[in-house]
């Protein structure tokens, strides 16, 4: 089953009505290949639905985000993007441009299965985010630090009570 097939199901089981504006949300979710902002979606969305609301946008992210059909990924203030992978993989996360990207290439090991085995939870989904600088911020920091001299390295001391 696709994508957008899994998320028309997943809407048609919690009770939702497959409106138009709700299947373009399921359609336009299911051939993305980032991980967009509820405004992203919004934004691309009603240049060719201008009938869509923002509050069908939202809703429709919102039901599919708590069903698991999509995962949530927020790291502060107005950050929150969406996943349309829930499968257990490693997201980099940009804290400069907020850029999300998969990391496939870096090994996994099956923190799902091994839950279940346990008994005590039963997990739905697992997500590891990496944070740091994409490959375009690393160059304009470096940019910039080149251009103001070398940043002095200062080392703080913790103190414990």
């Amino acid at each position: 089953m696709n994508k957008f097939d899994v998320f028309l199901d997943t809407l048609r089981q919690s009770g939702c009505r497959i409106t138009p504006q709700r299947r373009a949300v399921c359609e336009y979710l299911a051939l993305t290949d980032r991980h967009p902002t509820p405004y992203q979606v919004y934004a691309d969305m009603v240049t060719h639905h201008p009938d869509i609301s923002r509050a069908t946008v939202y809703n429709t992210l919102n039901t599919l985000q708590r069903l698991g059909a999509i995962v949530e990924v927020s790291f502060g203030g107005d950050h929150t993007h969406y996943d349309t992978n829930p499968a257990p993989h490693v997201n980099l996360i940009c804290l400069r441009c907020h850029q999300i990207q998969d990391a496939d290439e870096l090994p996994q090991f099956d923190l799902q299965q091994m839950l279940t085995l346990t008994g005590d939870f039963q997990p739905i989904t697992a997500r590891v985010d990496v944070l740091g600088y994409c490959q375009a911020c690393q160059q304009q920091r470096r940019a910039a630090s080149s251009q103001q001299g070398p940043v002095p390295f200062e080392i703080k001391e913790e103190k414990h009570l």
